[in-house]
C-alpha cells in the first residue's frame, strides 16, 4: 500500500494534466481550477473499510485519499474525527426522526477550516513552500495562521473589512501578518489574487485557487459514512461561501461509491444568506455559473456573506445538480432562531453554521425533505467566533438575587 494514491492534477477547463510536485495554484495553461486525480482502481484492489477502524480519530486516518506523499510532513492539531450528534430538540420539533449535526465547532481553531489548512499547509511544507497568502472572512485566516506557524511558513492574511474584531484578533494571535481588505464585490478579490499568482508568483491558500485545500473536506464523506456503518446519509446540508466544503464532501462520497464502500449517494444542499446567495439563485434558474448578487454587509452570516463566487461557483453548482440536491436561502431571523435551537442541542454555532438548520426547517415545510430521511447538518464554526450574534440569539437574564436562602427559595418558586 502507498501513503497516497494521488496521481496528478487535471484542469477543469482545458483538461491539461500536471504532475503534483510543482507548486501550482491555478492551471498554468489557461488559469482554470486544478483537481487532484487518484488511482481508484488500485485503491479498490488494495484498500478495505476495516483498514481504517483502528487508526487515530483525526482526518489523517484517511491519508491514502489525500495528495500528501509522506507522513513526515503532516502538520496536525487533531483536526477531524468530530462528533456526529443526533438531534433531540430540533428533530422532534420538525417531525424528523433522523436529524444529525456534524459538530466541527470542536476543531482546534473553532472551525471546519482546520481540515483544509492541515492538508494544504502540510502539502506546501512538502513542496518546500516557505511563504503563503490567503484572504479570509475570519475563520480561514485563523486556521491558516495557526497551521502556518506550526509549519514554519510565513503567513499573510488579507482579512475582509466585514470580519468582526474577535476574528481579526485571532488571526494576529496565531502569528500571521494581517491587513484589512476593502472591496465592493468578491470578484475584485479574485481578480487581484489571480494576478498575484501570474505576476508575483505568490503561492496562495485561497479555496479552489489552492488545489488541495478542498481535498481535506472529503473527510466529511469518509467520517459520516463510517459513523453510519458504511452507509451514506440521504441529505447533507452545508453552508456555502466559496464552496470548498460541499464540493470536497461530494467528491469524497463519489469516491466511496466508486470503491463500492457505500451503495448510494446523498443529496447535497447548499445554504446561503437571503441577502446574497448567488449560487443558490443561479441553481434555481438552472444556470451552471453564478454572477454577482446582493450586498455582503446585509447579513449576520459573515462566513458565507460573499456575493460573487470564485469561478462562478461552477463546482458547487455541479455538485448540487449531479447529486439531485437543492439550495436554500435563509434570513437573519431564521438563522438566529436556529442558533437558539442548536443551543438546546448543546451546540454553540456561529450564524453561518446555524443556517444549515434554518435551511432544513424551510425544506421540511416546503416538502423537499421527508420525515424519515437521514439528514446531516454540517456545523462549521463556533458561536464564540461571533459573540455579538449570541447576544442576539439568546438574551442574557435580568433576574438578580442576594446570597441568602429565602431569596433563592422565592426565585426558584417563581421560575
Amino acid at each position: 500500500m502507498k501513503w497516497s494514491y494521488a496521481t496528478h492534477y487535471v484542469c477543469d477547463d482545458c483538461s491539461a494534466s500536471f504532475e503534483m510536485r510543482r507548486a501550482l495554484n491555478t492551471c498554468p495553461a489557461c488559469g482554470g481550477l486544478l483537481e487532484v486525480q487518484y488511482d481508484l482502481d488500485a485503491m479498490k484492489a488494495e484498500l478495505k473499510p476495516e483498514l481504517f477502524d483502528g487508526r487515530e480519530g483525526s482526518m489523517w486516518r484517511w491519508h491514502e485519499f489525500y495528495p500528501l506523499r509522506s507522513g513526515d510532513h503532516v502538520i496536525s492539531l487533531g483536526e477531524g474525527g468530530t462528533p456526529l450528534v443526533r438531534s433531540i430538540h430540533a428533530g422532534p420539533l420538525l417531525g424528523l426522526s433522523q436529524l444529525y449535526f456534524k459538530n466541527d465547532t470542536l476543531m482546534p481553531t473553532g472551525s471546519f477550516k482546520d481540515r483544509g489548512f492541515s492538508l494544504a499547509v502540510s502539502f506546501a511544507k512538502e513542496l518546500g513552500i516557505t511563504e503563503g497568502l490567503t484572504y479570509s472572512s475570519g475563520n480561514a485566516g485563523s486556521s491558516f495562521a495557526a497551521y502556518g506557524s506550526r509549519a514554519g511558513i510565513r503567513t499573510t492574511v488579507l482579512v475582509e473589512y466585514l470580519a468582526n474584531p474577535v476574528k481579526r484578533s485571532m488571526i494576529s494571535l496565531y502569528g500571521a501578518r494581517t491587513a484589512i481588505l476593502h472591496f465592493r464585490e468578491m470578484n475584485e478579490i479574485t481578480s487581484m489574487l489571480e494576478r498575484g499568482v501570474r505576476e508575483l508568483g505568490l503561492y496562495q491558500f485561497v479555496n479552489f485557487i489552492n488545489p488541495v485545500r478542498h481535498e481535506a473536506m472529503k473527510s466529511y464523506a469518509y467520517e459520516l459514512s463510517q459513523q453510519f456503518g458504511w452507509e451514506a446519509p440521504d441529505v447533507v446540508v452545508q453552508p456555502v461561501g466559496t464552496g470548498g466544503g460541499i464540493w470536497g464532501a461530494w467528491k469524497g462520497f463519489r469516491e466511496l461509491k466508486e470503491l463500492g464502500w457505500i451503495s448510494s449517494l446523498p443529496r447535497m444542499v447548499a445554504v446561503q444568506p437571503e441577502a446574497t446567495g448567488p449560487i443558490v439563485r443561479a441553481f434555481r434558474q438552472g444556470l451552471t455559473s453564478a454572477g454577482s448578487y446582493g450586498d455582503s454587509t446585509r447579513t449576520i452570516a459573515q462566513s458565507m456573506a460573499g456575493n460573487s463566487p470564485i469561478q462562478g461557483g461552477r463546482r458547487v453548482l455541479k455538485a448540487m445538480y449531479d447529486s439531485h440536491g437543492f439550495g436554500e436561502l435563509v434570513t437573519d431571523e431564521q438563522i438566529l432562531e436556529a442558533m437558539a435551537w442548536l443551543g438546546r442541542e448543546g451546540i454553540s454555532a456561529e450564524p453561518a453554521s446555524a443556517a444549515t438548520l434554518a435551511a432544513v426547517a424551510i425544506a421540511v415545510r416546503e416538502g423537499r425533505i421527508a420525515p424519515d430521511e437521514r439528514i446531516v447538518c454540517v456545523i462549521t464554526g463556533s458561536a464564540l467566533k461571533q459573540p455579538s450574534a449570541i447576544e442576539k440569539a439568546a438574551a442574557g437574564t435580568s433576574l438578580q438575587l442576594n446570597a441568602n436562602f429565602e431569596e433563592l427559595s422565592r426565585l426558584l418558586a417563581s421560575l
